[in-house]
This record gives structure tokens, sequence and C-alpha cells, in this order.
């Protein structure tokens, strides 16, 4: 996050979105306890994707090979204070804002690019994300909005 957020948010690349501790807000401390990236992004769909997902997606094709989608990024917690949030409350957070978007510009589904811990799929799995297809060393998860 210290490395890209600002340069990211600066050149309208995402949105970087901060949960604070809204007791502690003052002009020369604030606490935080976690954040997450919200971008648009494009969806690759490798050769392997089968046709009937594609055209779930799409709503109309199934030869597409690409789609339009809202990226949930890098969700982090502050270890300082890694008990006071959990990843549940992160996500819904980001949740709020994706839905935001969703009803202003429409779109069809929300990804996140994760590892392939056993546990952090089960996670996404819970919150309505499935496994669609490997990109590099990464899993992508989708949700339909």
């Amino acid at each position: 996050m210290k490395n890209k957020a600002f340069e990211f948010d600066k050149r309208n690349k995402s949105r970087t979105y901060l949960i604070v501790d809204d007791e502690f807000i003052s002009d020369d401390e604030l606490i935080i306890y976690a954040y997450f990236t919200i971008t648009l992004k494009t969806i690759e769909f490798g050769e392997t994707l089968s046709k009937s997902i594609i055209k779930r997606i799409d709503g109309f094709s199934k030869d597409i090979k690409s789609a339009e989608a809202v990226l949930i990024g890098q969700l982090g917690k502050n270890q300082n204070y890694q008990n006071d949030i959990n990843g549940q409350t992160i996500l819904n957070n980001a949740f709020r804002i994706v839905y935001c978007i969703h009803n202003l510009a429409g779109g069809r589904i929300m990804f996140l690019e994760c590892n392939e811990h056993p546990k952090l799929i089960d996670f996404y799995n819970r919150n309505g994300f499935e496994a669609l297809q490997k990109s590099g060393n990464y899993l992508q998860m989708i949700k339909y909005l």
C-alpha cells in the first residue's frame, strides 16, 4: 500500500480505502485498522474456461474473450491492530463500494485474485465468490452482481 496506493490514486488507476478507528481521529493521530483497493479491470478469459461460464458472465455471448469488472485488490490489515478487525469486516466495506459502482455504472461481476490457500479460498467461497481460473501465480475468483 505504501508504495503504490498514492501514485495509483493520483493517476486515477484505483482507489484505496482505509478503515480507521473513529474514536481516535484527530489532527495528529489516525489509527488505520485495514485497507482495500478498488479498480476497474478487464478480466481476460483463458482458453480452458467453459462457454457456459463465459455466457453467464457476459449475459449475451459465449464467444467473448474478456469482460470488464470491478477488481477488489490489496486487502490488508494493520498488524498492530489485527485483533481489532476481521476479514469479513474488510470485505463488507469493499462490497459497499463495489455495489455503489454497480448501481451507478452497471457491470455483472466483481473479482479478486488470491493465493491458492484453502482457508483463503473457503473464506471467499463463503462470501459468494467462486473460482474462475488461474492467472499467473493467482487464482481469479468472481462474484456475480
